[in-house]
């Protein structure tokens, strides 16, 4: 029974999320720009869904996802009775159900859809925005292209002859696209011959494009003022290998590439509907497994227990969160393994006083005893025989006086 729908609207298609009977289900309806409006296949998508499940009186909310407020008044303005949310929300709602996202508190969406890119940077816990940026410098639209002009200028295939030749192709290069997510190399047949691409070949395309986001990245960082712990990447781009890959060494943090990524919003938008609409599928709003906020704290407490010993203590940020202030020079564990807190997360607060370093007795440790040096061998290439140590030899009685000497 179908009593909840959740959509997310994308330049290229609509995504309708819905439970059944087999659990979860979304359908994906195209959108031709240049012939309709993504809004109005909204409305025509959810009819369909709507119909082809013989549920009408049963669907109590319709939750839709939008990226910014012109879509939302687009969207309202085609179907009435609907939940509008932001896609922000949407995904977190999601992401937080699946429980991909470990402890990580601070993340960075890297949303690559078919039109163009949004990069937010936005807490966990609250879902409180630091920073977001959006660009059509690349896309997965972009991607096509890119594919479909190496096609033609290489001669690899004919020139289609007319607008419908044109989409066919369009088609195969996105398939082409898709397919190379998890193949080295793909082959589509069609009209004006075999389309032919390697990853290889897929990433000198589209390289400069995805280093450009990466840049892009850096400055909704730098710009946020808030340090992320990790990327979560979603959209229908994010099953590029590449994307995962430059992210990760360019923005120097853990990537998190989601099952469905292209479904993230849409099941999100679905789950923020059954929450306003009091189903019991998901009555609650999902939280942080195993109590992560405590759990980090407390990791921090044990890093800085570890590493600074007893130069340690904890400051009350202004957003309620532990942070770690160094009192005193100490030794410290350096090694790819500890987990330090960067300075950036280091804040001063009125409330604790830092003794300088005239006030504090600092004791430099005593030397180890260097090792002894192994023993030479006494004939080298021949075996050697490690004799016992024997004990020193008891002192020689003193010998008796002579008299008359």
């Amino acid at each position: 029974m179908v009593s909840v729908l959740g959509v997310s609207v994308g330049a290229s298609a609509v995504r309708v999320a819905y439970p059944d009977d087999r659990g979860p289900a979304v359908r994906t309806f195209p959108v031709d720009p240049a012939r309709e409006r993504p809004e109005d296949v909204v409305a025509d998508s959810v009819d369909t869904v709507i119909a082809e499940n013989a549920a009408d009186d049963d669907v109590q909310t319709i939750g839709i996802a939008y990226r910014d407020p012109a879509q939302a008044a687009a969207v309202e303005a085609a179907i009435a009775d609907c939940r509008l949310v932001p896609e922000v929300t949407a995904a977190l709602w999601m992401l937080e159900a699946s429980g991909e996202l470990g402890d990580h508190a601070t993340l960075l969406l890297y949303d690559l859809g078919s039109s163009g890119l949004t990069v937010t940077v936005v807490d966990r816990e609250s879902g409180t925005v630091f920073g977001s940026s959006r660009t059509d410098e690349i896309g997965g639209d972009l991607v096509d292209r890119l594919i479909r002009d190496h096609q033609l200028e290489g001669k690899r295939i004919a020139a289609p002859a007319d607008e419908a030749g044109e989409s066919a192709l369009a088609a195969r290069c996105r398939r082409a696209k898709e397919e190379l997510s998890t193949n080295t190399a793909v082959c589509v047949p069609g009209d004006g011959g075999l389309l032919l691409l390697s990853q290889d070949v897929l990433e000198s395309l589209i390289v400069r494009p995805v280093e450009a986001s990466a840049r892009l990245a850096r400055e909704v960082i730098a710009s946020s003022g808030c340090s992320p712990d990790a990327v979560v990447l979603i959209g229908g781009g994010a099953h590029i290998p590449l994307v995962a890959s430059l992210m990760e060494s360019w923005l120097a943090l853990p990537v998190i590439v989601p099952a469905q990524p292209e479904l993230v919003a849409a099941e999100g938008a679905a789950l923020l509907a059954q929450e306003h609409s009091g189903t019991s599928a998901t009555s609650a709003r999902p939280v942080r497994r195993g109590g992560v906020l405590a759990g980090g704290a407390l990791a921090v407490v044990a890093v800085i227990g570890l590493g600074l010993g007893v130069g340690g203590s904890l400051m009350q940020g202004s957003d309620g969160d532990a942070r770690p202030v160094a009192t005193q020079p100490s030794y410290v564990d350096v090694s790819p393994s500890s987990a330090l807190p960067s300075a950036a997360t280091l804040r001063p607060s009125a409330a604790v006083s830092v003794p300088d370093a005239s006030q504090q007795e600092v004791s430099a440790p005593e030397p180890a005893p260097a090792p002894a040096p192994a023993p030479r061998p006494l004939i080298p290439g021949l075996p050697q025989i490690q004799l016992p140590t024997l004990p020193p030899p008891p002192p020689l009685p003193p010998l008796p006086r002579i008299p008359g000497l």
